[in-house]
């Protein structure tokens, strides 16, 4: 039997996939949906856009009438019976805490929602769709209540793993030749106030490095904004080269009056300590933050002082969004609405900020010897790899010239010669 797949939203999506084909490993994947018996879509509900592009591929999907589809994921968790009513004919329906009932979906049909919210275990995750760069995902679920968000309504409590469990899957997937792993959570800072009653992020990268003996690059994604916890990863940081000078910290917005109706629980201040204490202990830190454009009640003020803040190359990577409401979030009751052409317009002016400080940060790598990992091949001769201030799917990368055969999944030390537009270039 066949199984066709398709992944859509962020990398705990990915990981979610991979652990429901760990549970399927006795089918044969195949990407030519005409071939497949089965068609598995694991979809997105966080944005509007994102449900869009879901219902878009469930569609497509049932236009394959010799393959049955299962649908699962947030999507399915949020508003199961709008899909159910517009989808008549899809085989299975499965949630985001139900991963484990996929045999029997597959097999019997039907919809699979109502288990309690739960978080895999190492052993569930054996299927990797890269097999050189893995996620790994720490945790489930939040337990924030920032105003714009519907995670914590449809993935549950904060939940972490145990840290024993994490550091021996991280350790089997680099002994089966993983060359990096991506921590992800919705928020990794909060791991283990649940389940060890106080945060043990630092803890738990110790216990990692130090079960796993090899090179490897082990990078965070997610670091909620909590100065405590990023002077224990900085600690960790400065001791082992083996973890990414890279952190993702989603600030959402500079201005203390926006953070307050976001109900982020931080100020400016605390975005410039942190930031602060980062770049000092270590200079070549690569920061990543993401930026809500047009927030309700966002004044003229407000957004001057984010793009202020922005071309000041506080950080090194900024992603850009655009506000828009989400049926049930506190946000999308507010006053003060900010119509969708302006939002577009400062959505559009902080990209082009963003884009200059990449611009003049790649012009000042020029000259280094940067090591990078290798992802693919582009022609004879010239490959594309990521040094380690780049994550995967949402960074940029560098254009790498060699005369010799460089393999995927390698590392090599690359002399940067220039850049174009955002990636780098270089000659191994």
């Amino acid at each position: 039997m066949k199984l066709g797949v398709i992944n859509l939203g962020c990398p705990k999506n990915t990981v979610d996939t991979e652990v429901m084909l760990s549970y399927l490993n006795d089918l044969q994947l195949t990407t030519n949906p005409e071939e497949a018996d089965y068609i598995l879509i694991n979809t997105c509900g966080f944005l509007k856009a994102a449900r869009e592009e879901s219902s878009g591929a469930i569609a497509d999907m049932l236009k394959n009438k010799n393959a049955k589809v299962i649908v699962a994921g947030c999507f399915v968790t949020k508003d199961i019976n709008k899909l159910k009513k517009h989808f008549k004919n899809v085989h299975a329906w499965i949630g985001v805490n139900d991963m484990s009932n996929i045999r029997q979906a597959v097999a019997k049909g039907g919809t699979y929602i109502n288990s309690a919210p739960c978080v895999y275990k190492g052993k569930e995750h054996v299927m990797l769709l890269n097999p050189y760069s893995a996620y790994v995902k720490i945790s489930d679920g939040c337990n924030h209540r920032c105003a714009f968000c519907t995670i914590p309504s449809i993935k549950g409590k904060y939940r972490s793993r145990g840290i024993g469990d994490i550091a021996q899957e991280i350790k089997g997937l680099v002994d089966s030749g993983v060359k990096e792993i991506n921590l992800i959570s919705q928020d990794l800072t909060y791991f283990g106030t649940d389940n060890y009653g106080r945060a043990m992020l630092g803890a738990l990268l110790k216990a990692i490095l130090k079960k796993t003996k090899k090179f490897f690059w082990l990078r965070l994604l997610y670091l909620y904004p909590d100065p405590d916890a990023v002077r224990s990863v900085i600690e960790v940081m400065k001791g082992d080269r083996r973890v990414c000078r890279y952190m993702d910290i989603p600030f959402q917005h500079v201005s203390s009056s926006i953070l307050r109706s976001m109900k982020r629980g931080y100020d400016a201040d605390k975005i410039k300590e942190i930031i602060k204490y980062a770049k000092y202990n270590i200079p070549d830190i690569s920061i990543r933050t993401s930026f809500i454009a047009g927030y309700p009640g966002e004044t003229r003020e407000d957004f001057v002082l984010l793009e202020s803040f922005i071309k000041a190359g506080y950080v090194e990577k900024a992603g850009i969004f655009a506000y828009s409401d989400e049926p049930g979030t506190f946000a999308a009751g507010l006053k003060g609405k900010i119509k969708a052409a302006e939002i577009e317009r400062r959505r559009g002016i902080l990209s082009l900020a963003a884009a200059d400080i990449c611009y003049y940060n790649n012009e000042r790598q020029t000259g280094k010897i940067r090591k990078s990992i290798i992802i693919g091949k582009k022609k004879a001769g010239v490959y594309i790899g990521r040094t380690e201030d780049n994550a995967p799917d949402i960074d940029n990368y560098i254009i790498i010239r060699s005369k010799n055969e460089l393999t995927t999944g390698s590392f090599h030390d690359v002399t940067v010669t220039g850049y174009d537009r955002f990636d780098l270039s270089g000659e191994a």
